[in-house]
């Protein structure tokens, strides 16, 4: 069995806990993962983050994928703050990640190649941990306010797996109650557009 196939085994697993503590406790993917364990003891604001550390934001994540889930969407969640063990500072009295996701993206790149994912794969994955953060860029709480240019990211066909990346994030901070209103804002969003598509014209 390589690599590949024993951790996404694991992402297969139908119980969450048992997920979240085969990444704690098996030492082959300490091996397999050294980029992701480097999280561990990596801080995070307390009030966005009451859960802990990075590592323990991130398998909380795993923990929180739906049963039988999308690949991308496992290596999404696995590995979206990735870029945080070189990125997170103290700045003014505060922990900072500027540029994480960007950082995130380079790192899972080369453990993606590392391990072997299907290079169409790859680039979607890639996508999400890279995207993962916009709406905390845009500010946007209307939609009459999206600009075409966010109307068309929201049509990318990735989009809906952006989200449901979103929403593992948000309960893996402790439900994070803004972030899940933002996940049902962009869903509604998503939703409008294919119910235009939808319609029959007249």
């Amino acid at each position: 069995m390589t690599d590949l196939e024993y951790i996404e085994r694991i992402f297969l697993l139908p119980e969450g806990e048992e997920r979240e503590r085969r990444f704690w406790r098996d030492p082959a993917l300490r091996r397999m993962l050294p980029e992701l364990y480097r999280l561990d003891g990596v801080p995070q604001p307390p009030v966005y983050h009451p859960e802990g550390d990075v590592l323990t934001h991130t398998l909380l994540a795993i923990r929180h994928l739906p049963a039988n889930p999308d690949r991308r969407l496992a290596w999404g969640a696995l590995l979206h703050d990735i870029g945080k063990a070189v990125t997170t500072r103290e700045i003014d009295g505060r922990i900072r990640a500027f540029g994480h996701d960007r950082a995130g993206a380079e790192l899972a790149s080369a453990v993606l190649n590392r391990l072997g994912v299907a290079t169409e794969d790859q680039a979607d994955i890639l996508w999400l941990i890279r995207h993962h953060m916009f709406a905390l860029s845009w500010q946007v709480a209307d939609q009459a306010k999206l600009s075409h240019r966010q109307w068309r990211f929201i049509e990318d066909p990735r989009f809906a797996l952006l989200l449901d990346l979103m929403k593992i994030d948000a309960l893996a901070a402790g439900a994070n109650p803004e972030k899940l209103r933002q996940v049902d804002f962009y869903r509604q969003a998503l939703l409008g557009i294919a119910h235009e598509d939808v319609q029959t014209p007249e």
